[in-house]
C-alpha cells in the first residue's frame, strides 16, 4: 500500500493518538493481550515474554517495524474484513455518507451486535451462550471483548440503541477505505465501496 507522505503523516498522527491502542482493532483488552497477540501475527518479536513496554513505545515500535501503510496493510485492514462483510460495510459506508447512524435491529441481525440481557437466574445470555455473572459457567468473547459494531459505533447498552460513530469510523470511511479502493482501482480491481 503506497500512501504519499502528507497523508501518511496525519495517519501516523492518528495512529500514536488512537485510543483505545490500534483503534480496537484486536481480539484483546489490555496491553499484555495486545502485544501476545502482535507477537502471534509475527509483530515485535524482540520484546520478551513478560516485556511491559508502554503503548507509546509499542506505537514507535510498530512504526520502525512496518510504518504506517504496512501497520494498515497487515494489521488494520484484514482485521476489519475478517470481521465485517463486503455487504456491511457498504450498509455502514451509506450509513455514514447519509449522516445517520446505523440501524439496531441491522446490526443485531448480521451479529454484529448482542444485548446482554439478565435472566432470572442471574444468567447473561450472550451470542447464544450463558454464563453466571457470579462466576459459576463459561465466558464466551465474540470479538475481543465487544461486539464487533463497536468499532464503528459507539451503543448505548442500557437504552439499547446506537449513540454514535466512533473516530475509527471517520478515520475508516474518509481515509483508509479510500486508500483500499484507489490501490484496487490502478491494479483494475474496481472500487469495493460503491
Amino acid at each position: 500500500m503506497e500512501i504519499l507522505k502528507p497523508q501518511a503523516e496525519k495517519l501516523k498522527r492518528y495512529f500514536i493518538n488512537a485510543d483505545p491502542f490500534l483503534w480496537g482493532i484486536l481480539g484483546a483488552k489490555n496491553k499484555k493481550g495486545c502485544l501476545v497477540e502482535l507477537k502471534k501475527s509475527g509483530f515485535l518479536q524482540h520484546y520478551s515474554d513478560g516485556s511491559n513496554p508502554t503503548y507509546s513505545k509499542i506505537n514507535q515500535d510498530l512504526l520502525v517495524e512496518l510504518g504506517i501503510d504496512g501497520i494498515l496493510e497487515h494489521i488494520v485492514v484484514p482485521r476489519v474484513n475478517s470481521g465485517f462483510t463486503p455487504d456491511v460495510l457498504r450498509y455502514l459506508r451509506r450509513c455514514w455518507e447519509e449522516g445517520q447512524t446505523p440501524n439496531m435491529k441491522y446490526l443485531t441481525e448480521h451479529g454484529l451486535y448482542r444485548k446482554w440481557r439478565l435472566g432470572d437466574n442471574e444468567t447473561y445470555e450472550r451470542a447464544g451462550y450463558q454464563f453466571d455473572i457470579r462466576g459459576v459457567g463459561r465466558v464466551y468473547r465474540v470479538i475481543g471483548h465487544r461486539d464487533p459494531a463497536r468499532l464503528f459505533v459507539q451503543i448505548d447498552t442500557q437504552h439499547n440503541f446506537v449513540e454514535r460513530w466512533t473516530v475509527f469510523a471517520g478515520l475508516w470511511f474518509e481515509e483508509i477505505e479510500p486508500l483500499l479502493d484507489f490501490t484496487q482501482e490502478g491494479v483494475g480491481a474496481g472500487s469495493n465501496s460503491k
